[in-house]
């Protein structure tokens, strides 16, 4: 498949550089395999009229190159310039578009507020020279050739360099303490090689050899830097509500589960801690409801664009609130409205979650922004805030250093699940009070049988509204 790229800009400004960029990617072995640039007054046809030749190529073109420097343009008939205008045809229906901006002491109005609309929904590239800009141009296209005219996803892709002997025991340790108990089951009846073969994280060869592919190295490798994969995360504490004094910071590339164990670590020891005291017992009130964050940390992991180059996740403590910053939109065709609605939510990772979702990270597929929103109001502090640009950000908003006491639970906040009182009963209890239940236990609190007490507490969890831990016996809790 070659891709067809359309280049957009004020032709009079940019002479010199659109006849350069087409000569020289048009005469690269490399890229005159994979794209056909289309610059108008070099490949438009004469004998067709200016406005439909641009038209019908940005139309038809799977990535739209837009260079921006000084003058905006002659106004076109919608009130924009020219070059607006084909990035307005060619975003209806696509989203691959690069812009490239010429460093200048002035811009005019429209370029100004053109530049201004462009930074909010994507990243640019700016250049001095020609040179620079065929660079910047190139690293862009093998961007999308890779993305386009690769078969199979990212996260799946096989790195046959690896073998059973990169993979970190820490971090199966980790995975083992969060795994789903008919995973942790295999564990010493089957091999570590075809456990990890079993959950997606890799592939055994006709040798009989293990390998991982991308998602099992972020998940499970020694050194992740062996195989050239982006994951760095930068965990900052600032002092204030500014990106001015840090408080505290650590960066940090490490395999997703021993991430989250630090991001746990760093989150505890930078966000406040408050109390309650009620009689004898003391009840512990966060600053953030750690689920809800958690949530979203793990949420920009997993969903994260991993073939965007040099850029990293960012989680931010600030005094008021924390950010989480991933590179990467939301997968097209998803807006920010769609999120916690769709039953069926768009992966851009499937294999990173496939991982995941045999743990309680990530146990009940799509329903993560609701339980974020859940606990943020459980919290009474307010819904989680959405951005989508070039990259995805979560705002969770605190109490600004007031002690907000959460709401205890009532039979109100269960009326939708058909329960029965008993379950309501119980489900207050574990909320408000902290208790926990077996089976033997819940059968005793309400005077029934074993297998009513099983059949109750299965209920409640297959509604996502307790969880379970096996040590020895089976623990009911809530989420």
């Amino acid at each position: 498949m070659v891709l067809e790229v359309f280049i957009s800009s004020n032709q009079d400004e940019f002479s010199e550089e659109r006849k350069f960029l087409h000569e020289k990617i048009n005469n690269d072995s490399y890229f005159s395999r994979n794209v056909r640039l289309f610059v108008f007054e070099i490949d438009g046809a004469k004998t067709e009229a200016a406005n439909e030749v641009f038209l019908n190529k940005v139309e038809e073109s799977n990535i739209y190159i837009g260079l921006i420097g000084q003058n905006y343009g002659n106004i076109y008939d919608d009130g924009v310039s020219a070059t607006e205008y084909e990035y307005n045809t060619f975003i209806a229906d696509k989203h691959d578009a690069y812009f490239f901006v010429k460093e200048c002491k002035t811009r005019d109005e429209g370029n100004t507020r053109f530049l201004k609309r462009i930074e909010n929904v994507t990243k640019y590239n700016p250049f001095k020279t020609k040179e620079e800009l065929l660079d910047a141009v190139k690293k862009c296209l093998q961007d999308a050739i890779d993305k386009r005219l690769t078969r199979v996803a990212y996260d799946e892709q096989m790195l046959y360099n690896s073998s059973i002997e990169d993979v970190d025991d820490e971090a199966v340790e980790l995975y083992l303490d969060v795994v789903e108990d008919n995973i942790r089951g295999l564990f010493g009846k089957r091999d570590l090689d075809k456990i990890l073969d079993y959950i997606g994280a890799g592939k055994i060869d006709k040798n009989g050899v293990f390998h991982f592919n991308k998602a099992g190295a972020l998940c499970f490798a020694k050194d992740i830097s062996k195989f050239d994969l982006e994951h760095e995360v930068k965990m900052v504490r600032f002092n204030g509500t500014e990106r001015l004094e840090i408080i505290d910071k650590h960066f940090t590339e490490s395999s997703f589960f021993k991430l989250i164990k630090e991001f746990d670590s760093f989150f505890s020891q930078n966000t406040k801690m408050g109390g309650i005291v009620t009689g004898m017992k003391r009840t512990p009130i966060p600053e953030y409801p750690i689920k809800a964050v958690r949530e979203a940390f793990i949420n920009a992991i997993a969903h994260r664009d991993y073939t965007l180059k040099g850029n990293c996740i960012t989680f931010y403590i600030y005094d008021d609130r924390i950010e989480i910053i991933s590179p990467g939109k939301l997968p097209y065709p998803m807006k920010i409205e769609d999120l916690g609605v769709h039953e069926n939510p768009i992966h851009r990772n499937k294999n990173i979650c496939k991982v995941f979702q045999t743990t309680e990270y990530m146990e009940h597929i799509g329903t993560g922004i609701t339980r974020m929103r859940n606990e943020m109001k459980k919290s009474n502090l307010p819904e989680p805030e959405f951005e989508n640009g070039f990259y995805f950000k979560v705002l969770l908003r605190g109490p600004n250093g007031k002690l907000i006491l959460p709401q205890n639970a009532t039979a109100k906040d269960f009326e939708e699940f058909n329960l029965k009182d008993r379950q309501i009963d119980a489900l207050l209890k574990m909320k408000n009070e902290d208790a926990q239940f077996t089976y033997e236990s819940y059968a005793n609190q309400h005077d029934i049988s074993k297998s009513t007490a099983k059949r109750d507490l299965n209920m409640m969890f297959d509604k996502n509204l307790i969880r379970r831990v096996t040590i020895k016996q089976t623990y009911y809790f809530f989420v």
